[in-house]
This record gives C-alpha cells, sequence and structure tokens, in this order.
C-alpha cells in the first residue's frame, strides 16, 4: 500500500498563511478564523486551479 502524501509545503510551515490546504483541504492553520467566502473569491481560487479554498476548505474543483 503506498501512501499518498499532499504536495503543498503549507504541512511543513510552523504558520503558514492560509487556513485549509488548497490541494488537499485539510486544515493547516488552526489559529486563523474560517471566513465566510463569496462566489466571486471561489471564482478566482477556481480560476487558479486551486481544489479547495485555502480560507473556508470548501471543495472547489471536483
Amino acid at each position: 500500500m503506498r501512501l499518498e502524501r499532499c504536495p503543498n509545503l503549507n504541512h511543513g510551515r510552523s504558520n503558514p498563511p492560509i487556513r485549509c490546504c488548497i490541494e488537499c483541504g485539510k486544515v493547516v492553520n488552526a489559529n486563523l478564523i474560517v471566513k465566510k467566502c463569496s462566489d466571486d473569491e471561489h471564482a478566482k481560487s477556481r480560476r487558479n486551479r486551486y481544489r479547495y479554498c485555502g480560507d473556508c476548505g470548501v471543495q472547489l474543483i471536483t
């Protein structure tokens, strides 16, 4: 069995600037407040090809 690791480097940082990983959606900085994002902000994240929102953790791309 092969263990898949997220390629995003925010998992290894001591104080990442985002709450949730944009690749896997897991919380990487629980000290940041969960933000209520707008549809426009999510659309911008989709254009950047993020799978998950870095602020609220919502899945953007299926």
